[in-house]
């Protein structure tokens, strides 16, 4: 039976598959992923989008804008009044493709948290 799985880190260039290579490839059981996402910058020319397909084909998030963390000194702490955040429901065995596509310069700080059911 697999416990809580917690990844984080930051993505300072677009990462097609965060997920590849981490404890996350691949759902050990049926639960819920929650995703947090935040960004050191958010203007018309400095951003960061992110999409979410789950194992089973369904895409949430489509080309999400992450919004500015709002505390410059900050970055790289995931604010509860300024993070996006989803908890989705996901099956055991698949593997959820989450994309950040950044445009211009921006750090996108994450954190992706399974929980079983």
């Amino acid at each position: 039976m697999a416990g809580v799985i917690v990844l984080s880190d930051q993505i300072s260039a677009s990462n097609s598959d965060v997920l590849q290579g981490t404890r996350l490839q691949t759902v050990p059981q049926g639960g819920f992923l929650t995703f947090e996402f935040s960004a050191e910058e958010c203007s018309s020319s400095n951003n960061a989008v992110v999409s979410v397909q789950m194992p089973n084909g369904d895409t949430p998030l489509n080309e999400v804008l992450i919004p500015y963390n709002g505390y410059d000194a900050a970055n790289g702490v995931l604010h509860a009044q300024s993070k996006m955040q989803i908890t989705l429901p996901v099956q055991q065995g698949g593997h959820a493709v989450v994309s950040v596509t950044e445009t211009g310069t921006t750090v996108v700080t994450f954190r992706i948290t399974y929980t079983p059911a």
